[in-house]
């Protein structure tokens, strides 16, 4: 009959165990976290407030259409991204105030 015990396998059995726990919680953090829960990383370009490229004032968030754009309290200029004019189904150049 053949010996079953573990005696012979000491320390790498031991750290295969160690191994396979963390593998384990690693799995259950990114189950009860999936990415798309998870804060994103902000960069220190992203915490800084845009400034207007006419008068320097710190643009203010609004939602227009649904989208969130970027408005200049003190010359109404209003800055978008390509993205947020498709998803508005603007042009460049055109004119928002008539909307």
């Amino acid at each position: 009959m053949p010996d079953l015990s573990l005696a012979g396998f000491g320390i790498p059995l031991l750290l295969l165990g160690g191994v396979i726990v963390i593998a384990m919680a690693v799995l259950l953090l990114h189950l009860l976290f999936p990415a798309a829960r998870r804060p994103a990383r902000r960069t220190r370009l992203q915490v800084r407030r845009a400034r207007c490229p006419l008068c320097s004032q710190a643009l203010n968030r609004t939602l227009l259409g649904g989208v969130s754009v970027q408005v200049c309290p003190q010359c109404q200029g209003m800055w978008l991204s390509r993205d947020q004019l498709k998803q508005l189904g603007l042009q460049p150049g055109h004119n928002v105030r008539s909307m």
